[in-house]
């Protein structure tokens, strides 16, 4: 679809955004999962506008969704100012922020697959517009789970990563990071590519949500242990797998270079890099 009006106002304008898609939500029983949308920065009390018109369910207290053709929006957050079965158009008026909140979840579903859809990025190209992203996120760490210089047999890889949003939310969220769209590396010797680029992790575009009592089951694919969300002025740490049990042993001794790529939405791209070591012969003299 093309893209849609911010659901605050100015409809036109670029607003704080402190919470990216597919962060990670991590409660306080365990459950782990990924953020299905985008936390739209706002006071208490700030009028929540549809950015599609359709018809209104309510999915909870403070949640709201509408049903837009093909597709579902949703306002979480919020106190309702519409009933269930209502049709609201578009810039209506789903509801308010709620206290205490200073934000609304907004997320895009479709239908597919039954049953719990898919999400979209509300950041992508046919999302919200309008959105720029200028600066690129950041690698700040890759870690290995055997002496770095010393790596044999089979070796866990581990990338520390995070973007800083295009326009800070105020405190308590002021500065607090949000995690890259695009997470790759490969491997390289002597300038040759011996493990081209794999995509770690994607969140440019959609997912599907596999939840099961309350976490995702797709979760520690992509974040490693370690990891923590995003609180009021307590940054998160974003740890990404690159690969669990990487062998190394089809690949001769020596000295590599894993590259390591990291990107927001808009292409904006950064890379760091580690030497490593194999030692498989060397350590079987």
């Amino acid at each position: 679809m093309a893209g849609y009006p911010w659901p605050v106002q100015p409809f036109d304008k670029q607003h704080p955004v402190r919470g990216f898609f597919r962060d990670p939500r991590i409660g306080d029983q365990g459950g782990s999962s990924f953020h299905t949308g985008v936390d739209v920065s706002a006071p208490d009390g700030t009028a929540v506008y549809a950015v599609a018109p359709g018809r209104v369910s309510i999915e909870g207290a403070q949640n709201v969704a509408v049903s837009a053709g093909d597709r579902d929006f949703g306002y979480w957050h919020i106190l309702p100012a519409v009933a269930s079965g209502a049709h609201v158009p578009l810039h209506g008026l789903p509801g308010h922020i709620a206290p205490s909140w200073g934000h609304v979840h907004f997320a895009e579903r479709t239908a597919e697959p039954h049953p719990q859809g898919t999400y979209w990025n509300p950041l992508r190209t046919d999302g919200l517009t309008p959105f720029a992203d200028f600066g690129a996120p950041v690698v700040s760490r890759i870690v290995t789970s055997r002496p770095v210089r010393a790596l044999w047999g089979k070796v866990d890889l581990v990338v520390e990563a995070f973007d800083h949003p295009p326009i800070s939310a105020p405190p308590p969220w002021h500065d607090i990071p949000v995690t890259p769209a695009l997470v790759r590396w490969r491997l390289v010797r002597e300038g040759n590519a011996v493990v081209p680029w794999r995509v770690a992790a994607d969140f440019r575009t959609s997912f599907a949500p596999a939840v099961v009592a309350n976490s995702d089951t797709h979760f520690g694919d992509v974040y490693a242990p370690g990891t923590r969300q995003n609180h009021p002025n307590e940054p998160g740490l974003f740890r990404f797998w690159l690969a669990r049990g990487f062998d190394t042993s089809p690949h001769a001794d020596g000295d590599y270079r894993l590259d390591v790529e990291v990107a927001d939405v808009r292409g904006n791209g950064a890379r760091g890099h580690l030497v490593v070591g194999f030692v498989n012969v060397a350590r079987n003299l």
